[in-house]
């Protein structure tokens, strides 16, 4: 048996006091939004079994359907951001950091869109518009009939007769080797 302080007995009459729960402080920070710390608390407090679902959706003025995907949202959400390895995505750092370091990275690309612009437009100047081809290669047949939609009507318009032709000149020669007179 060891020696020291006497052990306390196994089986107490009466269970222990719950002690209150102190609001976090990161709930505090003024960087939050207030309806999503109220909603926070909201959900928090329904989870802890400190209120019930019908009180919570009565104070909030909500339907229980709008609690419902309100808490799996923020079930989702603290599961994203407890899975091993979320840290290193910038979850832990404070919204004026995160907005400082997308200011910059904003900044930046700026600079990079307008180089490319200037290198486009430099790109242009000495670059002169022009054939794209060197006219080598097969000719494509560009008024080749189509297959698919039957035959086409041409596009030449057609000649009409309104007096007969005059009779060929007689030195012209005709078919089969003969002379017209």
């Amino acid at each position: 048996m060891k020696k020291g302080k006497p052990s306390r007995p196994v089986c107490a009459t009466k269970p222990r006091p719950q002690r209150e729960r102190p609001t976090p402080r990161w709930l505090k920070t003024s960087e939050l939004d207030d309806m999503a710390r109220r909603r926070c608390l909201m959900i928090l407090s329904v989870l802890s079994g400190t209120t019930p679902v019908s009180q919570a959706i009565v104070e909030a003025d909500i339907s229980r359907a709008t609690y419902y995907q309100l808490e799996a949202r923020a079930m989702k959400a603290m599961l994203q951001a407890l899975m091993p390895g979320a840290e290193g995505a910038g979850g832990g750092e404070p919204l004026s950091q995160q907005m400082t370091r997308m200011e910059k990275s904003i900044a930046k690309l700026q600079k990079e869109k307008r180089r490319a612009e200037r290198l486009l437009y430099l790109t242009r100047q000495i670059v002169k518009p022009g054939p794209m081809t060197s006219g080598k290669g097969p000719k494509r047949n560009k008024t080749r009939p189509s297959t698919k939609r039957g035959p086409r009507p041409s596009t030449t318009p057609r000649r009409t007769q309104t007096s007969p032709s005059p009779p060929p000149a007689p030195s012209t020669p005709m078919a089969a080797g003969t002379v017209a007179r």
